[in-house]
């Protein structure tokens, strides 16, 4: 009976394993700006391949460019997110100034794999 109990549990420690990184690969889940706008860099323990920003309900249609440097842009509305292809673990956030008097709020993804971070980002009022 004690085989069984401890054949169950590795079973279960396994499956907990398997369920993959619930830490965001390194990267913050939420950062939050002033009003003012501004600019912070997240970093992490993977390189992303792409990035996207999105709104709630997953919509987003980011202009994306690249320039001399290979540094991927991408912008959408009043957030841009740029990130160097295959060097470092960084993410360059920057909001613009708020003026619209609501508190707002993106979702900056990346891609790792068929996986990836997404980071929270709200602005005050």
């Amino acid at each position: 009976m004690e085989k069984k109990h401890r054949l169950v549990a590795l079973l279960l420690l396994l499956l907990l394993v398997a369920c993959g990184p619930t830490d965001n690969y390194g990267y913050p889940s939420k950062i939050n700006f002033g009003k003012e706008g501004g600019t912070k860099i997240c970093s992490g323990r993977l390189i992303v391949s792409s990035i996207s920003i999105n709104d709630y309900n997953g919509n987003g249609k980011a202009e994306i460019t690249k320039d001399e440097n290979d540094t991927i842009i991408t912008k959408y509305y009043w957030l841009t997110a740029k990130f160097k292809r295959l060097v470092g673990h960084e993410i360059k956030i920057i909001a613009e100034s708020n003026k619209t008097g609501k508190k707002r709020t993106l979702y900056v993804s990346g891609s790792i794999f068929n996986d990836g971070p997404t980071i929270k980002v709200t602005q005050d009022k």
